[in-house]
């Protein structure tokens, strides 16, 4: 919580000052959006365009105000590949709405990106006269079209040509079929050079999975060449925080300037990465209503990218060029991607154990194509490789329970003299080697590997509808029935009662008072609560570490105990007069 709330520090400090929204307009659609789709006159208020070194507010419009032009209703161009489907629409020359259809069992998924929403992706806006952005949703023509490509084209009055070319990957070799490659043009067919303005690119609309989705898990996200920030819709829509930490209250719109390497939106399994070699500079965060889903309102989040253009001669153009990547966060697609867009996935502060898990797991499904069975056997390796450390604390755990007696015996002699109780519990560790931390020992070594799990597995988008025995959706709660509106999750039950059997068969440790034993004790209903509205596939590893651990215990326990090693003798008796060592007499 303190890391987190130092986090949100650090990003206030490089947002710029916002005015906050009433509460009741905390989901509403910003200005963007809302502009999107109203009059010519409405949507450019100012030049955004004019002749080197003319005054911008005196010059002509670069994107006239033609309120002369008839509403025509947009059409719609669809191109696709064995795994999306993408509809792009002549409104703004920008993309519609994009359907995955192979991450629903190798069947079309239920989630559409940018689904019920106005304003389309990769949509074109600019600078606002009273601050902020606006869209610029003119009507496009269809220049060109083929089965992998369409080409939109819109020509002003002045002669100002706009291009924007989508190109559709069809799977081959070395080319991810999530990608779509596109590109923006602007000529300058008027008379006299052109001083341009930033143009903002639209990343879509990311909108929530579930009803109740984690905050964190929708969010946007940019790489300044270093570091990877990311901005959660809770952020834009208020939050309380966590006993008062990172607590902030709802606003319109974020902005954060900066370098701009690539930039994303995304959800719990999905995300939109554009990048380019071209550095954007500024990006304008906003929040949006998508609807509903089981009549709770979903909170969308989206954002606006800013590109420097200039100036452009006459009779020249300038050119942006993309890659806007549309799928599942799948942590080797990203990764091929290079410059670091595996970032999106937020592994954390232990991205290097949730790397190395994932690539190992990756491994055994090559062998065992079933996820479920792949998290069984990736557990009982880690099991198998700590084994040696956490025999040893087993050890050491069984021989504490011999010395409950005369702990307690040393405890009521000596309850008035806690510098000699000390001296003495001391004594009697050493004389049986016992080891108070041990009981502790098995839960720290496996913590790093249980978060590193966590941040793994809790977007992994490779576990979404992924059966394995009841379970229908290892990235979901295994929710049996409903009783009185509460769910009856088993696996987080199992795993409840399995860590309760594994603490009942650790002796507490004898130093530890009676609260210390009962906090001990209540742990595992602890973890229940913590863990019983997660992941399925992160619940069944710690439930199979737990029968793993169980196992281990009671084979422990069967052994012969140990014979302990002589304990050596204190340094003084072994000196002789005058501090000097005793030595033998040599015989002849």
């Amino acid at each position: 919580m303190f890391w987190q709330s130092q986090q949100l520090a650090e990003q206030h400090a490089i947002e710029l000052a916002n005015t906050p929204v009433p509460v009741e307009q905390q989901l509403g659609v910003t200005s963007v959006a809302n502009a999107a789709f109203e009059t010519a006159d409405s949507i450019l208020a100012q030049p955004l365009l004019g002749p080197v070194g003319s005054a911008v507010a005196a010059a002509e419009p670069f994107l006239p105000t033609d309120s002369t032009q008839p509403v025509v209703e947009p059409s719609l161009v669809t191109l696709s590949n064995e795994y999306i489907e993408v509809n792009f629409t002549t409104q703004g020359g920008a993309i519609q709405e994009v359907a995955f259809l192979q991450t629903k069992r190798g069947q079309r998924d239920d989630y559409v990106f940018n689904a019920a929403v106005d304003l389309p992706a990769m949509s074109l806006s600019v600078a606002a006269a009273n601050g902020g952005i606006q869209t610029f949703a003119r009507n496009y023509e269809i220049e060109s079209q083929s089965y992998d490509s369409v080409t939109f084209a819109f020509v002003s009055q002045e002669g100002l040509l706009i291009r924007r070319t989508y190109t559709l990957s069809q799977g081959y070799e070395g080319h991810d079929p999530y990608i779509i490659k596109h590109s923006t043009t602007l000529s300058n067919g008027s008379a006299v050079p052109q001083l341009l303005s930033d143009l903002y690119f639209n990343l879509g609309t990311a909108y929530p999975i579930s009803a109740n989705p984690m905050p964190s898990y929708l969010n946007v996200g940019y790489f300044n060449g270093e570091d990877a920030e990311f901005t959660a819709i809770d952020r834009l829509t208020g939050s309380s925080g966590v006993m008062g930490f990172g607590a902030n209250e709802p606003r319109s719109k974020i902005e954060v300037q900066g370098r701009v390497e690539w930039s994303s939106v995304k959800n719990q399994f999905f995300t939109a990465v554009l990048s380019s070699e071209t550095v954007g500079s500024d990006l304008y965060i906003t929040p949006v209503v998508t609807g509903e889903l089981d009549s709770v309102p979903l909170a969308g989040i989206t954002a606006n990218v800013a590109y420097e253009i200039g100036a452009i001669p006459v009779g020249e153009s300038r050119t942006l060029d993309f890659e806007y990547f549309v799928g599942p966060k799948e942590f080797k697609r990203l990764q091929a991607m290079g410059n670091e867009q595996d970032r999106v996935m937020e592994f954390g502060f232990l991205a290097f154990i949730s790397k190395l898990l994932l690539a190992f797991m990756y491994a055994i499904h090559s062998l065992v194509p079933s996820w479920g069975w792949s998290i069984v056997i990736m557990t009982i390796c880690i099991k198998l490789i700590f084994w040696p450390l956490t025999a040893k604390a087993s050890r050491s755990q069984k021989r504490m329970a011999k010395i409950q007696g005369p702990m307690a015996e040393m405890k009521e002699k000596y309850k008035d003299n806690p510098k000699k109780m000390q001296e003495e519990t001391l004594k009697l560790f050493k004389l049986h080697q016992v080891n108070p931390v041990a009981g502790c020992l098995p839960m720290l070594v496996q913590m790093p590997i249980f978060l590193g799990l966590f941040y793994m597995l809790r977007t992994a988008s490779e576990l979404r509808h992924e059966r394995f025995l009841w379970v229908s959706d290892l990235a979901q709660p295994d929710t049996l029935m409903y009783i009185a509106g509460f769910p009856l999750n088993l696996l987080p039950i199992l795993m409840g009662v399995t860590m309760f059997l594994q603490m009942s068969m650790m002796p507490v440790s004898p130093t530890a008072d009676p609260m210390q034993q009962k906090i001990f004790k209540f742990l595992p209903f602890v973890f229940l609560i913590f863990l019983y509205n997660f992941s399925s596939g992160l619940v069944l590893y710690w439930t199979v570490q737990n029968i793993l651990t169980i196992i281990q215990q009671k084979i422990t326990n069967s052994q012969p105990d140990e014979p302990l090693k002589p304990v050596a003798t204190a340094v003084a008796s072994s000196k002789g007069k005058g501090g000097l060592p005793r030595t033998k007499s040599r015989k002849k």
